[in-house]
């Protein structure tokens, strides 16, 4: 019983520096063990495990104008350069080997401003079936004849129309349908693309892309063991929660025990002042001077209760007066002729049984 009193009585006078880093590690301590129980024992991590492109490429070629004359690319004059062969080559490429079937066809497609659309079959479907790393899904050669399409413009605007709007599109479509497939995952194949033209009186122009690529890529999910880095260690998070919760016990315990020590030694430390101040606070008036009591008839009273029921049954209030040369404080009730009077020394250890002459 000694050795836990003294024990106690250590713990109890701790300084206030060495109680704010007892609470402050017990922060520390709290926060990292919230931290075990809230961070996840098992991570998904996601990582690229193949990436499939597919890209289509289209270029042209015409005659050449005469000599010493250079045209502007992307421009086509018709009189001179009738014929354009178009080449579309459309390629697949992976890192991993993967399985691609279909089929595709070439379209050529005739607008005149969203009046009407005549559509044309250059290529009809061919089937394909494929695996590997680069697969080569298109490569074909479609030539045009700008002539032809220009009577077909005359005679589609004069005789069937009526009307001959002044901008023509001329749009070269592959279409592809059919799937990429790697492993359990299926791709649809791209389909949405064209190579494009605008017709006018006189020239040709290229208006779209020559290029479309398409990039997919297939993730895998690991689940993955999560690793806490602590101080330069790597701890799995079951050996973090099996640590850091024993600890924050224990240390929790060790703190508890520190503030009541703190507590219970503060309370045999105080003082009977202390205890009437924290008792009789609001009903307590302090005054700096001595009160006079010439004309009033002294009554010392034994102790600090009498004094506070004599002043609840005649409705006053208690006057307090530390007067520093005795090193005393005094206590009054005024009331008619009497004046009641409980004195105490100002480091008295709780109540004393004291009587004081006080004239």
């Amino acid at each position: 019983m000694d050795k836990w009193n003294g024990i106690k009585t250590r713990l109890g006078t701790l300084s206030k520096t060495a109680l704010f880093f007892i609470i402050l590690a017990w922060i520390v301590i709290a926060a990292l063990t919230a931290h075990a129980f809230t961070t996840s024992q098992f991570i998904e991590q996601k990582f690229n495990k193949n990436v499939i492109t597919q890209r289509t490429v289209f270029d042209y070629k015409t005659k050449e104008l005469p000599y010493g004359i250079i045209g502007v690319e992307g421009i086509i004059f018709p009189k001179t350069q009738n014929i354009i062969d178009v080449y579309i080559n459309t390629t697949i490429t992976a890192i991993e080997p993967v399985y691609v079937s279909g089929n595709y066809s070439i379209l050529l497609k005739i607008m005149a401003e969203e009046l009407w659309e005549r559509t044309v079959t250059v290529k009809s479907k061919q089937n394909f079936s494929y695996e590997g790393e680069t697969v080569e899904l298109i490569n074909q050669k479609v030539s045009i004849d700008l002539e032809k399409i220009f009577s077909e413009i005359e005679m589609i605007s004069n005789e069937i129309i009526g009307y001959r709007p002044g901008k023509f599109l001329l749009n070269i479509v592959p279409i592809i349908e059919g799937d990429i497939t790697y492993e359990s995952n299926k791709i649809d194949l791209e389909s949405n693309m064209a190579m494009k033209f605008e017709l006018s009186q006189g020239q040709v122009m290229l208006t779209g892309e020559k290029e479309f690529s398409k990039q997919t890529p297939v993730d895998q999910v690991k689940v993955l063991e999560q690793k806490i880095d602590l101080f330069g260690l790597m701890i799995p998070v079951p050996v973090y929660r099996y640590v850091s919760l024993p600890v924050f016990l224990i240390y929790s315990c060790f703190a508890l025990l520190v503030l009541i020590s703190k507590r219970q030694v503060r309370i045999e430390q105080m003082t009977e002042a202390d205890e009437i101040e924290r008792k009789y606070k609001n009903r307590l008036i302090s005054v700096r001077q001595p009160v006079d009591c010439k004309d009033k008839t002294p009554i010392c009273l034994e102790s600090m209760k009498s004094l506070v029921r004599i002043a609840d049954e005649q409705d006053r209030g208690i006057l307090k007066y530390h007067s520093d040369t005795e090193e005393k404080i005094f206590y009054h009730v005024i009331e008619g002729n009497y004046i009641y009077t409980y004195a105490i020394d100002k480091n008295s250890i709780g109540e004393k049984e004291k009587q004081y002459d006080y004239i």
